[in-house]
């Protein structure tokens, strides 16, 4: 039976990449089914050309080729590390870290309601910078992933991934911006203090989840990077 050659191999791989596969794991993955693919034809048939034997895989991949796959990966990893988020965070409000949780609300509403306006103005300054570092280690992060992307002349999907979720805002900023439209509705309508009540809900939210993403999703993220480069190291 006829195998590939070493050349037909990498006509597979610039093939992935003028397809706009530009992740090399990914590459790697359909350069593997694509070669079973044609290797199976040619059980069946020795005559089919190379090029004919990859066409007729391609087209089983539908009008929008491989971008429809990649585009499936990215979402199951996306939904893979949310339900890990949002997992860690709701164990927070179960037995028994919910009683830390309970702790943790009450001193900080008690906190701003014995210091009035100034303890508001620390618990907004703490959440701003919050967001300021969370937004600066993004930065870092995505920045380091591509220098070495450009240095490795590779890119990992789950790097792609890993930077998304470093980009997105974090529940503090909505904090902020909560606690001024309520101040507004107070002043306009006269409203009852409730400000005190939501702020102090945000920030235990905001330390919850800063918690479980460097304490749990970073190192994860990092570790399966690492994993990922060290498997495909040799592909």
């Amino acid at each position: 039976m006829r195998k590939l050659t070493e050349n037909e191999i990498s006509q597979l791989f610039d093939f992935t990449k003028k397809h706009y596969v530009e992740f090399y794991d990914v590459q790697v993955e359909l350069v593997d089914h694509l070669a079973n693919a044609i290797e199976d034809q040619w059980k069946e048939n020795l005559n089919i050309s190379f090029e004919d034997a990859l066409d007729i895989e391609f087209k089983k991949f539908g009008i929008f080729g491989f971008t429809g796959l990649v585009e499936q990966k990215q979402a199951e990893l996306h939904k893979y590390y949310n339900k890990m988020l949002w997992g860690e965070v709701l164990k927070f409000i179960s037995i028994p870290k919910v009683v830390v949780s309970v702790v943790l609300y009450l001193s900080i509403y008690f906190f701003l309601k014995n210091t009035n306006a100034i303890g508001e103005t620390i618990v907004l300054t703490l959440l701003l910078i919050s967001f300021i570092f969370f937004m600066i280690d993004g930065f870092r992060f995505i920045s380091k992933s591509k220098r070495e992307q450009k240095r490795e002349g590779k890119s990992w999907l789950i790097q792609s991934v890993a930077q998304s979720i470093f980009s997105l805002p974090t529940i503090g900023l909505g904090g902020v911006y909560f606690t001024f439209i309520n101040r507004f509705f107070e002043e306009q309508l006269g409203l009852s203090n409730s400000g005190v009540y939501f702020l102090a809900f945000f920030a235990l939210i905001q330390c919850i989840c800063m918690y479980v993403f460097y304490k749990i999703i970073k190192p994860h993220f990092n570790n399966s990077i690492k994993e990922t480069e060290k498997r495909y190291q040799f592909a």
